[in-house]
């Protein structure tokens, strides 16, 4: 009895060692992106306000300044953008500003900033001196509401009206070239224009929260094509909140309702996700937006946990590969 005993205790502990096995297993194959993908990118540090114990009020947009070495993160509640250097030492702040909800610095260091409220953006000279760019609109339509914006390589702006859902494209002397897209559910319209980048070769990308993900122009501001889906998939992008584009001319776009970053190649193919949800250093909560350095290192806003996280590069930078099974692979 004895030794059939102790068989038996042999024989659960036996089971109990296969079924944590099993556990470890489906988890393994349902790991977040930070464990798949540790190959490519690597907790750097986090800043999360300009003291100790301190944290960002409203964190909602973010640019950065390589010539300074600097990183700009606007904070709507606060009211004003909070000065951070690469390596994430706090710096003296630019002038004041509302409630800032969009950021954009070109090549002179100037610092471009709109407002939550709408008006024209405020442009702040590395000496803190301010100038304005008014958004013409025509007669009869709305105050435009300028958002997020972004620069190409020429030193073209593009401001996103978040009021009627339009791109306006100015050129480097800071003159309207073309306005595309508009309130709708047609091609080359949207129903809540979030955000908007531009790659290498001038294709504008458009980030829509309600509509479809991306849609993408040419140059000139023509329509050429759409992707991406709404859902809560691993290639979905369930709440779109912020996109850039490589320098290999991928497609990252922020999905704060999976607290992740989801990328794409330029045709719309899904080549993998970027982050895994909690609060710990590493992990994701509800990104907001996101850019990337000419190193690969990886900038991350974060608006539920109000702190910016940086991902550093485990290898010198090259274009992502398809994840197995993806679209493309």
């Amino acid at each position: 009895m004895h030794i059939g005993g102790f068989e038996q205790r042999f024989h659960i502990i036996r089971l109990c060692i296969a079924f944590l096995l099993i556990l470890l297993a489906v988890a393994a194959s349902h790991a977040g992106p930070f464990d798949q993908g540790a190959r490519d990118f690597v907790f750097c540090f986090s800043v999360s306000g300009y003291e100790q114990e301190t944290w960002l009020a409203e964190p909602s947009a973010l640019a950065l300044d390589e010539r300074a070495g600097l990183v700009y993160v606007a904070d709507t509640r606060a009211g004003d953008v909070a000065v951070f250097s690469l390596q994430g030492a706090p710096k003296s702040q630019p002038g004041k500003v509302k409630a800032p909800v969009g950021l954009a610095v070109d090549k002179g260091g100037n610092l471009y900033v709109s407002e939550s409220e709408g008006g024209p953006i405020k442009i702040l000279n590395p000496k803190g001196e301010a100038s304005i760019l008014e958004i013409p609109v025509g007669e009869g339509e709305e105050p435009a509401k300028p958002g997020r914006m972004a620069f190409d390589r020429d030193g073209n702006l593009y401001v996103v009206d978040r009021a009627a859902c339009r791109i306006y494209v100015f050129d480097k002397e800071k003159k309207l070239k073309f306005r595309l897209g508009g309130k709708g559910d047609k091609r080359g319209e949207f129903r809540m224009l979030q955000d908007v980048a531009v790659d290498r070769q001038g294709r504008i990308y458009a980030l829509d929260s309600a509509g479809v993900p991306i849609q993408v122009f040419d140059k000139k501001g023509k329509y050429i094509y759409r992707f991406g889906f709404r859902g809560d998939g691993e290639e979905d992008i369930s709440s779109a909140a912020g996109l850039f584009v490589d320098q290999n001319d991928q497609i990252w776009v922020v999905d704060r309702g999976q607290h992740a970053l989801k990328v794409f190649d330029r045709s719309g193919n899904f080549l993998r996700r970027f982050g895994n949800y909690g609060l710990a250093e590493g992990s994701l909560f509800q990104p907001i937006d996101a850019e990337m350095d000419r190193f690969g290192r990886v900038y991350v806003l974060e608006a539920g946990a109000r702190r910016l996280q940086v991902f550093s590069l485990s290898r010198p930078f090259e274009p992502l590969i398809p994840r197995e099974g993806a679209i493309g692979a």
